[in-house]
């Protein structure tokens, strides 16, 4: 029973190192979805980030993760139900990233040893967006991947490799089948 009662306090001091992140979260659903709504969210996270230019935006229900790991340039918007986790490796959204609703960033990823993931140790790469890339809806970006300037990453794609920039980018696992100038510029 002791033995209980200690783990229970152990775990209740362990969660007010993390309070004022979940207490965001919880305060910025108050708040709705629209423009005005993610600008406060966006300003809510700010002083929890590595690096945070303006006009940062941020939708409901985003979960963002080790976010002394993560930088943020000017006028980025994460749309709502994504998951950014900075853990080991760390993530960059330079300026004018457009992220969709459900996008997965995640720069860690499991090892095995003695043939099992589960206490492994883990590790980390960098994953950088480029200026003005538009991730779609549904998109997972693995561990280690930079993306260029100006890609569009299409909904549901799996990123698991390095992306030139002005690419066009689809499928699982993700392949270019085009430049974002050609289709979509005019």
């Amino acid at each position: 029973m002791i033995k209980k009662i200690l783990v229970f306090i152990f775990g209740l001091l362990l969660s007010f190192k993390y309070f004022p992140l979940r207490f965001i979260e919880l305060f910025g659903q108050l708040f709705p979805e629209n423009s005005y709504g993610c600008m406060i969210r966006g300003f809510l996270y700010r002083p929890f980030l590595k690096q945070c230019g303006s006009n940062f935006q941020v939708g409901l229900q985003v979960k963002l993760e080790h976010l002394n790991n993560i930088n943020i340039g000017n006028d980025v918007y994460i749309g709502h139900g994504s998951w950014i986790s900075g853990l080991r490796g760390g993530v960059t959204l330079e300026d004018q990233v457009l992220i969709g609703p459900y996008v997965r960033i995640i720069s860690s990823n499991h090892t095995f040893k003695d043939g099992s993931a589960r206490f492994a140790p883990g590790v980390g790469e960098a994953i950088i967006v480029g200026f003005g890339s538009w991730i779609a809806s549904g998109v997972t970006i693995t561990s280690g991947v930079k993306i260029g300037k100006s890609c569009l990453l299409a909904a549901s794609s799996v990123i698991t490799k390095n992306i030139e920039e002005d690419s066009i980018v689809v499928g699982i696992p993700g392949r270019i089948i085009g430049k974002v100038s050609e289709k979509y510029c005019k």
